[in-house]
């Protein structure tokens, strides 16, 4: 759980980090800034973005793979922060009560965890999770191929759901890889775990992909993305309970993603105000970054 909360909000702060880049690529071009360093602070961004693998194959050792994925939702609050004082962003009140409710609804889903069954998928569960991986899969890419004509809030929705969905499965089936031998190990200790491990990568790429697909569909990232936090925090929960019966679905469970989700959309409903930051030395959009 700890490194659920320092992976997240690594991969969150990514985010805000790649804005931050294109701000000063941007001021470079108005006011003759160093574009090497715009580009570096961008690099760096996209680098971190990647190192969601690490992280989750890093926490499988520990713990179910569950355990990591209910702390999605605190890295929203690293984002906030990072917006505050770096991206020098003006914060509505939303944004701070949007922020409390996240922070008790993550603490929610890791005491339902903490006082549950520690159950983990392992191989018994590989052939339906399978099943279950490639119906997400073909149901998010080819609705979203026949959705063009739909409004923007259905697709954002769509791409929202399948985007989380695929990076959440992602992260089960590497679980399911590092389980392969006695005990959890971050390199999978057998030829069918590493197998696994390297295919579960074509899932992580389907989810990247899916949220590339939805920029060019003029999707607004800050509700396709709320929707992909509360599915990659939610899938698992929900699969936990469906494939390992006596793991069950508390009332903690229930209870933590309803106020995680309520923060979730109440941080992404604030308004945003146009900001001057000062580390880019012009005036520019300062919408919440995602």
């Amino acid at each position: 759980m700890l490194i659920g909360v320092i992976g997240t909000s690594v991969i969150h702060m990514s985010k805000g980090l790649m804005k931050l880049g294109l701000l000063k690529l941007r001021a470079s071009h108005f006011s003759g800034g160093s574009r090497r360093t715009a580009t570096a602070v961008y690099t760096t961004g996209m680098i971190l973005n990647f190192t969601t693998p690490f992280w989750v194959m890093v926490a499988n050792v520990f713990a179910p793979t569950v355990f990591y994925t209910s702390m999605y939702g605190s890295g929203l609050i690293a984002l906030l922060i990072f917006s505050r004082f770096v991206l020098h962003e003006q914060l509505h009140r939303r944004h701070l009560v949007g922020a409390a409710i996240i922070i008790v609804g993550t603490g929610v889903l890791g005491a339902g965890e903490l006082l549950g069954v520690p159950a983990k998928l392992s191989w018994p569960q590989l052939d339906p999770l399978i099943v279950i991986t490639v119906v997400w899969v073909l149901g998010g890419i080819f609705p979203a191929a026949l959705s063009r004509r739909r409004s923007i809030g259905f697709q954002e929705i769509l791409f929202g759901l399948a985007a989380g969905g695929m990076a959440a499965l992602d992260a089960l089936l590497k679980g399911v890889a590092q389980q392969s031998g006695e005990t959890s190990s971050f390199i999978p200790a057998s030829t069918p775990g590493i197998i696994l491990l390297a295919s579960s990568f074509l899932v992580a790429a389907g989810a990247f992909g899916m949220i590339q697909w939805s920029y060019l569909r003029h999707c607004r990232a800050s509700i396709m993305g709320t929707v992909y936090d509360l599915s990659y925090v939610g899938l698992p929960v929900l699969l936990f309970a469906l494939l390992r019966p006596e793991y069950g679905l508390t009332g903690y469970n229930v209870a933590g993603l309803v106020v995680l989700s309520a923060g979730a959309l109440l941080v992404h409903s604030a308004p945003s105000k146009s900001v001057t930051h000062r580390h880019v030395g012009h005036t520019c959009d300062g919408r919440w970054p995602n």
